[in-house]
């Protein structure tokens, strides 16, 4: 069964304009995911590479998922029309005491979380340079690094501490809103999570990061300060602010590619597609993993799906604790093969949601992450606290990588959302105890 590209790219569209409308800005969830899937849909319907037509049944739960989604994050603001409330009134400026205070703060932690950070990214080069010799020998064996790295093969590496950047990036997504420029500090989070993926071959830390980054930074927009202060900032000099950290991250990913040794001779691809098999940045890989997804599921319900225990996928970080206090089966970070004819292995975030909870899973799960990432929109615009905007920025990760996978199997994704949520609480916390203390002595 087959779609015109061209009209899914327009349902994309109409989902981001109907974001845009009803929550008054560009960057919303419901624009985010609409523009992921309509893009990725329609790269898929082009068909530059061979792939096997989606069933009827997966276009069905494809499109059903996005209806879902975008019906749970409309339900609080419909309903809110519906009784003639509001959709709530903007927090009342902070006192500038604070915002001198939430600085500070931002600039200790992302300073303490980071170097922390690149204390074990330069533990993980020195276990390669170990092994292999030299920075030249690591580079030059970029492919067989990428291989023992996803058979677990690199032993004494220092665990989990390396992800602990990624809560430092949603920090500095935060106080690049507050400074209104990036500064060196922003990047330097950035730049260890560079560090630590080219280390391994690996990208989804830098994509997680740009989005935490990003995510933070944009929600800054519908915080405490009055909304003309924001808008007043020059648009331009933010997006090359936001353009600067892009291009990093695309350098970075390009070097990944090529050093991991990339096939781009791809089966069924078409002449079109060939003719950029030896160009930079815009390869038949990078197709490849834009375009898949939807092809791995549709392989994965044919074949009758699988069966892991309920949750296993969803809540993978909790499953490898409990399996390393043997109260539970190891969950594999790498979920299996299909050929599409290409031999891939995401399949979005559906995939994962019917393995652990069946078609229950597809009819609920997009609903309820639409409904929360609303009800906590919501309430950033009403009242100001940074672990709100922790919870919304992690799950806005999990909007950006639906049309990949499940976001949450990922041990670096919950470690970045516990550690932000209890940097966060903290810093809440301080910045009003403070803010108090003051209006105390002022009143004595």
């Amino acid at each position: 069964m087959h779609f015109p590209p061209l009209f899914l790219a327009s349902m994309g569209l109409v989902g981001v304009i109907t974001g845009r409308l009803l929550f008054g800005r560009w960057f919303n969830h419901l624009s985010l995911y609409s523009l992921i899937w309509g893009t990725g849909l329609a790269l898929f319907e082009l068909r530059l590479i061979d792939y096997t037509p989606l069933e009827a049944e997966v276009w069905m739960l494809i499109g059903y998922s996005w209806i879902a989604f975008a019906a749970g994050a409309v339900t609080l603001i419909l309903a809110r029309v519906a009784v003639g409330a509001s959709l709530g009134t903007h927090a009342t400026a902070l006192p500038v005491q604070y915002a001198v205070w939430e600085r500070r703060f931002f600039v200790i932690a992302i300073m303490v979380i980071s170097s922390i950070a690149l204390a074990t990214v330069v533990q993980h080069w020195l276990v390669l340079l170990k092994m292999f010799g030299s920075i030249v020998g690591i580079l030059a064996n970029g492919y067989k690094i990428y291989r023992l790295r996803i058979e677990n093969q690199i032993p004494g590496l220092v665990p989990y501490f390396d992800s602990l950047a990624l809560t430092a990036a949603y920090l500095a997504g935060l106080y690049t809103a507050r400074t209104r420029k990036i500064k060196l500090l922003a990047l330097f989070p950035l730049i260890v999570i560079v560090l630590a993926d080219v280390a391994f071959l690996g990208r989804a830390r830098m994509f997680i990061a740009g989005i935490l980054f990003a995510s933070a930074y944009f929600l800054a927009g519908i915080k405490s300060e009055p909304r003309k202060r924001f808008q007043a900032i020059d648009k331009g000099k933010r997006l090359l602010m936001l353009g600067l950290v892009l291009t990093m991250f695309l350098v970075a990913a390009e070097y990944v590619r090529t050093f991991r040794g990339a096939f781009e001779g791809f089966y069924g691809t078409t002449k079109e597609l060939r003719q950029f098999e030896r160009s930079a940045f815009l390869t038949p890989s990078l197709y490849l993993y834009l375009s898949s997804h939807p092809g791995v599921f549709n392989a994965y319900w044919k074949a009758g799906g699988e069966h892991p225990f309920p949750g296993s996928n969803t809540f993978a970080p909790v499953f490898r604790i409990l399996a390393r206090l043997r109260l539970a089966d190891n969950v594999s970070y790498y979920t299996k093969f299909y050929n599409i004819p290409i031999s891939t292995n995401t399949g979005t975030y559906l995939r994962e949601l019917h393995a652990d909870f069946g078609i229950a899973g597809i009819l609920a799960m997009p609903y309820v992450l639409g409904f929360f990432c609303t009800a906590l929109w919501l309430r950033i615009r009403n009242q100001y606290r940074l672990t709100t905007i922790a919870w919304l920025t992690h799950l806005y990760v999990i909007v950006a990588f639906s049309y990949f996978y499940q976001a949450t199997r990922l041990g670096y994704w919950a470690v970045s959302l516990i550690t932000a949520l209890a940097v966060s609480s903290f810093i809440d916390h301080q910045c009003h105890a403070r803010v108090a203390d003051k209006k105390h002595d002022r009143n004595e």
